[in-house]
């Protein structure tokens, strides 16, 4: 499959947080030196995970260094964010020292482009931008993800960073992949006044494969609303989603609300009579070592309808089927918000076949299994609908009669 890459709605996702305004002004190199404070354990990771909780964002400016392995080598990044999202507008910059790619939203439409490449604007209706505190939670709740039959250790201790008081979590974890062992550590600090991410790394056997560190950050900024103007500038080739497209896109996220915070876009063209396309959440590697929860997407172009959807998720990793009762009953329930009334017209076949997905960072493994469950009507498509081991529904398809 070629693959025609799309710009994406939005780039490095950088920690936001709340309270009191603190600048880190062009940081030398000893003032990124943690100093560790020798205490025993703070606080619980669950203690830890409330305290959180209860942070609120606030606008701000945050310009950040993020690095990492690849098979080119290592990879560095810096990257800007103005966030105001508190007024709905936001926007990004992300460069690797070749090229810059932007992002910017406000009042309900989103422009993406890369300078001198290509770029495009839609409805911020199918991607809203989401507060940095939001996805801080979201990178300490995927902590809790664990390769099936692996040990893992998470401690949070006080320690110093820029200064700053902060929390040191740091997650250990050591697994046998095809009958070889694998240490994996990702560590974290996260300022405990604010709940600002500063500064994170993650470990494959001793050695560094992902690091991101805060540069510069302002609590009080002064933004020129010039900043959050959404237009693509002269000499980028500009893009539009058609409206089939985006009708699809809406339904998507009306059958699975989570996919409504995802904003960034692969579009992989048209084969044969089948729209490829990919929605994949905001964040992004330069930002944390853990795959991106995607929607794989597939529209009929014969029909304009949607096909196919299959959620991938990092925190949904198991390797446990759910029981055949469980997979039935689940479907069933969702059968009825797909088809309404209709679905007592559907009968259930008697098998359930198995599928599965996953993504993989640093022989890290974050796959799961699901149990395929197919209702056919006496006339017309059948529908398979996708169960994970918790009940979950991971995505459906529509079968051919």
């Amino acid at each position: 499959m070629k693959k025609q890459a799309l710009v994406t709605v939005s780039m490095a996702a950088l920690l936001l947080s709340a309270v009191s305004p603190f600048g880190i002004a062009q940081a030398q190199a000893q003032t990124n030196m943690v100093v560790a404070a020798n205490k025993a354990q703070a606080i619980t990771f669950d203690q830890l995970f409330k305290e959180m909780d209860k942070k609120q964002p606030v606008s701000m400016y945050i310009e950040s260094t993020h690095t990492s392995k690849s098979k080119q080598g290592t990879e560095t990044q810096k990257a800007k964010t103005w966030d105001n999202t508190l007024k709905g507008e936001w926007r990004e910059e992300i460069s690797d020292g070749k090229r810059v790619q932007h992002a910017v939203g406000k009042a309900g439409q989103v422009a993406a482009y890369q300078e001198g490449g290509r770029g495009f604007v839609h409805s911020a209706a199918i991607g809203i931008y989401d507060n940095e505190i939001n996805k801080t939670k979201r990178e300490l709740q995927r902590l809790k993800v664990a390769l099936p039959d692996s040990k893992v250790a998470i401690t949070v201790k006080e320690a110093q960073l820029l200064n700053r008081a902060v929390y040191h979590i740091a997650k250990k974890e050591d697994a046998k992949i095809d009958g070889k062992p694998h240490h994996y550590q990702d560590d974290l600090w996260i300022d405990k006044e604010t709940g600002l991410l500063l500064k994170r790394t993650f470990h494959h056997n001793q050695v560094q494969a992902f690091a991101y560190t805060v540069d510069k950050v302002d609590f009080q900024p002064v933004f020129d609303e010039k900043t959050f103007e959404v237009s693509i500038p002269e000499g980028v080739e500009q893009s539009k989603f058609s409206p089939e497209v985006e009708k699809v896109i809406t339904e998507v996220t009306k059958h699975f609300p989570d996919t409504a915070q995802f904003s960034d876009y692969d579009d992989y063209g048209v084969e044969g009579n089948w729209q490829l396309l990919k929605m994949l959440e905001t964040q992004k590697r330069v930002y944390s070592p853990t795959p991106r929860a995607e929607a794989f997407v597939i529209m009929d172009t014969r029909t304009n309808e949607l096909s196919k959807v299959l959620i991938q998720n990092p925190e949904w990793v198991s390797k446990k089927f759910p029981a055949e009762k469980v997979a039935k009953d689940k479907a069933a329930v969702f059968l009825k918000q797909l088809v309404g009334d209709q679905a007592s017209q559907y009968k259930v076949e008697a098998k359930v076949e198995q599928g599965g997905g996953g993504a993989m960072f640093e022989d890290y493994n974050y796959g799961f299994v699901y149990a395929n469950v197919t209702f056919r009507p006496a006339k017309g498509k059948g529908i398979t609908i996708s169960v994970d081991e918790a009940g979950r529904i991971t995505g459906f398809q529509y079968m051919d009669e």
